[in-house]
């Protein structure tokens, strides 16, 4: 019975504990959290926000890499995607046409049904669930994005000192622009911001701009034209060295 019940423990602990918070405008939206692989009295967390038309999973594998290292992570399905599809107990999901031709046009037309700029305050009432748990040091977060993600995630450094910021081929809300410059020019937050050469929806020239208007922004620009998360395999290894640099 004790192997069985040790088993039992030791499985609960591979798997992902599921939360679910309710935003001011009736979205209920769900995150996964994870704790490190080897126990922390109070650990680092890195909260991760995904791409347009994607969910929660085109990060797993990147977080379970910073769960071995011996950082928490939650990566959440934002509003309108995955399993955050639900508002006041309504379906209301984003449109997924992302082929190249279609995708601006999606954008917009899920922009009107979910609201995307109130992402940064649906990531803040994350951080704030995050903050009740003794063992997570919220006062050690750090920010990362893709695309729709990567551009939601700036406007949280108005609100909060994080320890470092990575957006890959961030976008750029309208809506949102005033927040994300001021965060740009007054956090001291170290950020960095990757995109392809030739993306697709122009998040290279944006990264470049970001980092020049950042305080301490870095930009890398690397060959290609993927978008999002699939560039992950090529710049890890820049990541990875970028966060080692940071106290």
């Amino acid at each position: 019975m004790k192997h069985i019940l040790l088993s039992l423990l030791f499985t609960s602990f591979l798997f992902s504990q599921e939360l679910s918070i309710t935003s001011e405008d009736g979205f209920k939206l769900y995150g996964w959290l994870d704790k490190p692989t080897k126990a922390t009295s109070s650990a680092p967390i890195i909260l991760f926000a995904h791409q347009f038309g994607a969910d929660h999973t085109i990060w797993n594998e990147l977080a379970k890499k910073f769960n071995d290292k011996g950082y928490a992570t939650l990566n959440v399905d934002l509003r309108g995607h995955g399993k955050s599809n639900m508002q006041n107990g309504k379906e209301n999901a984003v449109i997924t046409d992302l082929r190249l031709d279609h995708i601006r046009e999606a954008l917009v037309q899920s922009d009107a049904k979910v609201a995307f700029e109130n992402i940064p305050a649906d990531l803040m009432a994350w951080i704030e669930l995050l903050s009740e748990d003794d063992s997570i040091d919220t006062d050690k977060l750090y920010l990362f994005g893709s695309s729709l993600g990567g551009g939601s995630i700036i406007p949280l450094l108005n609100e909060y000192e994080a320890k470092a910021l990575v957006s890959i081929s961030g976008g750029r809300l309208k809506a949102l622009g005033e927040d994300t410059d001021m965060a740009l020019s007054m956090s001291l937050t170290k950020q960095l911001y990757i995109a392809a050469k030739n993306d697709p929806l122009g998040a290279s020239q944006r990264s470049i701009e970001n980092a020049k208007k950042a305080i301490a922004g870095t930009a890398i620009i690397i060959s290609g034209d993927g978008h999002g998360t699939v560039l992950l395999p090529q710049t890890e290894d820049y990541i990875f060295a970028f966060m080692s640099n940071i106290k």
